[in-house]
């Protein structure tokens, strides 16, 4: 039993290892709070720093994805159809940016809360 429990142990410290390096890559770039309905809300991206990739995390409640918009500072955009509903703990998928490294001005977001109450559903925007 002993033997057991130490090769799982490892195994989740190898794959612990193997993970951490890949969620460093990732830097927030902000935070909105999702109102109990439909909602259009911006995040300004502080600086100037190129990114390839972007991703979408809920925390609190569930969100319905509806359109994400990202702008560029070079007066470019791309429109990311989501449309997902995403659970709380849950990221989007990775979303390439075309034109490989970007610098992202801001990104603005259609979606809405999904399930009413007294909290507010989190979205983080992060970048690669």
């Amino acid at each position: 039993m002993k033997k057991i429990a130490a090769v799982a142990a490892l195994s989740f410290l190898a794959l612990a290892g193997a993970v951490a390096p890949a969620a460093a890559e990732w830097n927030l770039l902000g935070v909105r709070e999702v109102r109990d309905r439909t909602d259009r809300d911006t995040i300004v991206v502080e600086g100037h720093r190129t990114f390839t990739k972007v991703r979408f995390c809920v925390y609190r409640k569930p969100v319905n994805f509806k359109d994400v918009d990202i702008i560029f500072h070079n007066g470019g955009h791309q429109d990311v159809s989501v449309a997902a509903l995403i659970r709380p703990g849950d990221c989007t998928r990775a979303i390439d940016l075309e034109g490989g490294a970007r610098d992202i001005a801001s990104i603005t977001f259609l979606y809405e809360a999904s399930s009413p109450g007294r909290h507010r559903a989190t979205v983080r925007a992060f970048g690669e």
